[in-house]
């Protein structure tokens, strides 16, 4: 593609795309695969004001009880860094996702940003080096600066020609973002946005980008393992027996019961399968338990929703999601959390005991498991509701033991 296709394309871009307001005066580029062919003088960028940025402050400690922390300063750059993303997603009428700033190639110079917009959409921009912005930079890349001064002072540069004694830097912002790296300074750990820079921009784009990718590699992980047609097994007498015989062994009173059909209709709405039989049941004799962890209706499908937002969230990757959790055997699956999981019991500190609708290959739909934030190994426990409650009758600790049967 030649240059002049290229600044077509582009303009074409900007008088189809959207969801978000378009500024005509503000040039962008199309996220897409042609955006790998992008060079540095394709880009069209605008200068952006930054008169409304305050000038640097310190965290507010006031209310600390610690004498020590309140009397502590510094510098708030996380509130700095929202306040940019606000002021530049208002200004494009479009919010930012993420934004690299790179400093200047030299004195009074500005410096190069790249804003990433959620509408698809990467905006080359010129921010001035002057006022509060300048000093906010400054605060940021202090200890990039004092690093590059003791390398100069040492004679680094000297024993390494090959280095760049004057290099720049790139901050990296967005949600739950804030990192700083070195660009081209002939380190191991550069960055080079300079070069290739469509297709650096390509792979440095924020995971919402990428989305629909993201969802469908986890629906293809998890779909082998969905079964939820165990319903027609469950033998509601002997649940109810066992129910009774627990309350009566452990001396505890449930809480009365009471209609939980609208968010039985909730759940199944937003789950895309039906609430299981044995919960309905269960939830019939009781609307909590005190002391015991059980939960309400509406508790476990709030855990539910909690649990299925981790899941569907683009910060959770699959390999985010699988690379610190381990099967019980052939059991269960290796994942942290999955919408095929329904937490009914607390156990604390955001673990929780589940009824099982994606187990492992060895492992029976509706089966009972253990899984939250400190079950790195997603324990079977019982292979249904009505073994979870022998075990607590016979007084295993289930809740914090898993038992193979």
């Amino acid at each position: 593609m030649t240059r002049p296709e290229m600044k077509y394309l582009l303009f074409i871009f900007l008088l189809l795309s959207t969801n978000c307001s378009h500024k005509m005066n503000i040039q962008s580029i199309p996220y897409n695969n042609q955006l790998k062919k992008v060079a540095l003088l394709d880009i069209i960028f605008s200068t952006i004001s930054l008169e409304e940025i305050p000038e640097p402050y310190f965290k507010d400690y006031s209310h600390h009880k610690s004498a020590t922390v309140r009397n502590y300063k510094s510098y708030d750059t996380v509130g700095f860094r929202d306040i940019l993303l606000k002021h530049l997603s208002k200004n494009f009428e479009c919010t930012v996702l993420k934004l690299i700033i790179i400093t200047p190639k030299g004195e009074k110079l500005h410096y190069d940003a790249f804003a990433y917009l959620s509408d698809k959409r990467i905006i080359g921009m010129h921010l001035e080096d002057k006022k509060s912005f300048k000093l906010w930079m400054d605060i940021i890349f202090k200890d990039q600066y004092q690093k590059l001064e003791e390398y100069k002072n040492n004679g680094q540069f000297e024993r390494q020609p090959d280095l760049n004694p004057n290099p720049q830097f790139m901050l990296t912002l967005g949600k739950g973002q804030f990192s700083r790296k070195w660009v081209n300074s002939g380190m191991l750990i550069d960055e080079k946005p300079y070069e290739n820079v469509g297709a650096y921009l390509y792979k440095n784009a924020p995971k919402q980008y990428n989305e629909a990718k993201i969802a469908k590699e986890k629906q293809n992980y998890i779909k082998k393992y969905i079964d939820t047609t165990h319903r027609s097994n469950v033998d509601k007498v002997l649940l109810k027996k066992l129910f009774d015989e627990f309350i009566r062994v452990k001396k505890i009173k449930p809480e009365l019961s009471k209609n939980n059909e609208q968010v039985y209709k909730e759940f199944e709405t937003s789950a895309g399968y039906a609430f299981p039989e044995e919960l309905k049941l269960l939830l019939s004799l009781h609307n909590g338990i005190e002391n015991t962890g059980f939960l309400t209706a509406e508790q476990i499908l709030d855990e539910w929703n909690n649990w299925k937002e981790i899941y569907d969230s683009v910060d959770w990757m699959l390999i985010d999601l699988t690379g610190n959790s381990h099967p019980d055997g052939r059991k269960t699956i290796g994942i942290y959390t999955n919408p095929y999981w329904i937490p009914f019991l607390s156990t604390g500190s955001g673990n929780f005991i589940a009824i099982d609708y994606a187990p492992g290959n060895k492992g029976t739909s509706g089966q009972i498991i253990a899984f939250g934030a400190d079950e790195t190994k997603i324990r079977f426990i019982a292979n249904n509701l009505e073994g979870f409650f022998r075990k607590l009758i016979d007084g295993k600790d289930v809740l914090n033991n898993g038992f193979l049967e």
